[in-house]
Formats: C-alpha cells, sequence, structure tokens
C-alpha cells in the first residue's frame, strides 16, 4: 500500500488488477470483513459465522502471493480460535489448497464460452437460439443500461423484488445477496423491455485478470415473455466479444458434476448431493437451473469449490448460516411452510416434555407395556454374568424364561404376518 492510498482504494486496485474469480467484485460490497497481511498486497473478503470465517470466492491477490495469503489467513483464523472456509473457489484455488494440505470439496461447475470461439451455431445451443429468436420476434428491446437515471433504477429495483418474491425459497444472503445496482460503475448492465416495460434486468461483473465478464445477476418479472433471459445473456455476449473480453462466464452451476471428486473420495458427501439434487430440488431448481445453462453449449466447464480445513461439520453449518439471513430452518422450508419457522420453541419443549410424562405414566399404570424392555434388559444382563454364576439354579430359570417369551412373541409375530 502506498502512502496515500487508503484500504478502500487498494481494494479496488487489487480487484481491477488481480480479480481472478468472478466474485472479486462482490468483495468489495459494504458488509465483509478484511484480512489484509502486511507483507503481501492482497486480501481475502470474509464473514463470521459460529466461529467460522466464511471467506468470499478466492483471495485477491497474484497468483504467486495466493499460496502464503492462504496459509496465513489459515494461521490468522487459528490465533482467533476461528476455523475458515472459502466459498465459490476457482478450480485455480483448488487445486493450491489441495497441495498445502486443505480440503477441497467440489460443490458445482461454472460454464464459459470463449468468447473468440463461441457461437450459438449447431445443435448443442439449438433450444437456446429459438429461445432467442422467439423473443425478438415477440418484440423484446435489449439495451445496455449505462447512464443512470433514478426512473430505471426503480424499475429495476421493483423487477428484482418481484423476482425475489416469486422464488419458492426465501432470500438470500452471502454471496447470493440481490443488490443489481451495487458498484454500478464497475458493472454492465442490460435490460429487457416490452411494450415500454422494463420486464428483466442483467448484471455482469469483470475479471480483469482472466479477461472475463461474470454473469452475477438476473431478474425478470413472473410475466416476461419466454426467451428474454436468453436474449440477455446473448446480448451480453455479443456486447462483452466487441469490448475484447475472452471469457464470459454465466457463474456456478450449484452441484453439477459434484458427485465427481478430483481431491478426495467423499462419500459420503456425494450422496448428500446426489439427495439434495432429488429432494431439495423443489425449493431451488438445480436442475432446471443447471439445464439452463447447459441450454448455451458452453465452450468449456470449470470445477468450482468448498475449502476448509479439520472436520466438515462446524464449516458446514456456519457456511449455511451465512446464506440463511432468517435462520437455518428458513433454508429448508418453502415459502408455504415459512411460517412453520415462527412457532415458539416453548411449544416444542412443551410437547417434548408431555410425550416423556404420558409414556412414564402408561409404564407405571401399565406395567406389562414394559414388558419387552425388562426381558431385553435382563438378558443383557445375564449375558455379561461370568460363566461360573451363569449355573445359579435362579438364574437358569429365568434365562429359561426369558427364551420362552422372546420364543412366544417371535411365533406370534410370525404367524400374523403369515396370515396377512
Amino acid at each position: 500500500m502506498t502512502s496515500n492510498e487508503d484500504a478502500s482504494s487498494r481494494r479496488l486496485r487489487l480487484v481491477e488488477t488481480h480479480g481472478y474469480n468472478g466474485l472479486a467484485l462482490l468483495t468489495l460490497y459494504d458488509g465483509w470483513r478484511y484480512f489484509e497481511p502486511s507483507d503481501i498486497d492482497g486480501f481475502i473478503a470474509f464473514e463470521l459465522h459460529r466461529g467460522t470465517a466464511v471467506a468470499c470466492g478466492d483471495p485477491v491477490c497474484s497468483p504467486e502471493d495466493a499460496p502464503a495469503i492462504l496459509g496465513g489467513f489459515a494461521a490468522y483464523c487459528a490465533s482467533r480460535n476461528w476455523r475458515f472456509t472459502f466459498v465459490g473457489a476457482s478450480a485455480r484455488l483448488g487445486r493450491i489448497a489441495s497441495d498445502a494440505g486443505f480440503k477441497a470439496i467440489k460443490i458445482g461447475e461454472e460454464p464459459f464460452f470463449d468468447l473468440v470461439r463461441h457461437s450459438l451455431s449447431g445443435r448443442g445451443a439449438k433450444k437456446a437460439r429459438s429461445a432467442i429468436n422467439l423473443a425478438r420476434r415477440t418484440g423484446i428491446v435489449v439495451e445496455e443500461y449505462s447512464r443512470p437515471s433514478p426512473a430505471i433504477d426503480s424499475e429495476i429495483e421493483a423487477v428484482s423484488k418481484e423476482w425475489l418474491d416469486t422464488r419458492d425459497g426465501p432470500p438470500m444472503s452471502y454471496l447470493l445477496r440481490s443488490r443489481p445496482l451495487a458498484r454500478r460503475e464497475k458493472k454492465r448492465i442490460f435490460t429487457a423491455t416490452y411494450n415500454g416495460v422494463i420486464v428483466a434486468a442483467l448484471t455482469a461483473a469483470p475479471a480483469p485478470a482472466r479477461n472475463m465478464l461474470y454473469v452475477e445477476e438476473q431478474v425478470r418479472r413472473k410475466d416476461a415473455p419466454y426467451g428474454t433471459s436468453e436474449l440477455l445473456i446473448e446480448t451480453a455476449r455479443v456486447a462483452a466479444k466487441a469490448d475484447g473480453y475472452a471469457l464470459l462466464s454465466l457463474g456456478t452451476a450449484p452441484l453439477h458434476g459434484a458427485t465427481k471428486q478430483p481431491y478426495g473420495r467423499f462419500r459420503l458427501i456425494k450422496l448428500l448431493f446426489k439427495a439434495l439434487c432429488m429432494k431439495v430440488n423443489f425449493i431451488y431448481s438445480f436442475r432446471s437451473l443447471n439445464h439452463f445453462k447447459k441450454k448455451f453449449a458452453p465452450t468449456f466447464w470449470e470445477d468450482n469449490f468448498f475449502i476448509y480445513s479439520g472436520s466438515l461439520l462446524m464449516p458446514a453449518i456456519a457456511v449455511i448460516t451465512a446464506f440463511a439471513p432468517d435462520g437455518i430452518p428458513s433454508l429448508v422450508l418453502p415459502k408455504r411452510l415459512q411460517w412453520m419457522r415462527f412457532v415458539p420453541q416453548a411449544v416444542l419443549w412443551s410437547a417434548a416434555a408431555t410425550g416423556i410424562v404420558a409414556t412414564a405414566f402408561a409404564a407405571y399404570e401399565f406395567p406389562m407395556l414394559t414388558l419387552p424392555v425388562r426381558v431385553a434388559l435382563d438378558a443383557l444382563r445375564l449375558g455379561r454374568m461370568p460363566a461360573d454364576l451363569m449355573i445359579d439354579r435362579a438364574f437358569g430359570h429365568r434365562l429359561i424364561s426369558s427364551l420362552v417369551l422372546v420364543v412366544g412373541i417371535g411365533a406370534a409375530v410370525w404367524r400374523r404376518r403369515a396370515r396377512a
């Protein structure tokens, strides 16, 4: 940092020089904490949740300094008894972290257009091409929004609010916070107009170290004509190519290809990801989102990572907390069931206490209900007795009685199933 450079100016300079991950511009938004070592020209943006520093994307620094700043951040967190994790890390950081002994779990893949070679011709992009042509015939007009206008700003904010209101899941925070006009002077903004009304908007952030434009956010009204989103992306692609960008990224496709882990077996994680795609898809539409990105026939895909050290449980909980401003239960409940979050804990504890009292009363009033449990406990106690005590006559009688009872119950159950 130069003598006349403040912290904010330094971060902006670093993003404009070393911004490699598409999330680099997001690190300049309000609300972050920063790790800024004095001996390295770089920084890491993070939030603190449940004793875990949850970092955004990649460290913003030169590639040569990435291993050092990663190790320094780990030591910084350890000195404060914090855990740490990176979310949305690039394939490059995944390799560096794995080589440094940290764990890197693939959480999705990011589709890229090589703007020199890519076009929408060919069978792979047939659906996207058809949607774009239909949108143009419908009369949708897409333009780049470069000169700020309070009226247009208000329309974009209204579209963003309507978009969030129509989602099945709750509003998200952390990397998925919706702020289409934040740092607008550094973004490219495109609007889609239909019958004189803005029906959709797209914002894209530069990643100068890769000469890349990153599609950060797309919002649209629920009645936007079919093909609006596709036409916005195609317009952004053409504009990026005309301005000399080498790459366009559509952002991470969550869980896409995540059952193939390059830096470990992670069997339970792969099973969890498969279950999330099947069971939580109705809330977050992972499959439809990934299908939408595939229809453009990207030139190539790159892995995207979740990086951590130590055990997985607490960093994972911290990340879930970071994404869920309304609490963890809000993430797994669709909007129509969000009221369940407000059920007072006292009611739940009362129900549990009532269940315990009812069980105890039933066991006291009707001792026969506890007979299977007592028989099982007697059998366990007998099994732990020394061999010389097992020949005792009393124990022998009890053992025989227990066996007869168990066999009788088993026979009764078997006969009932046979009749059924």
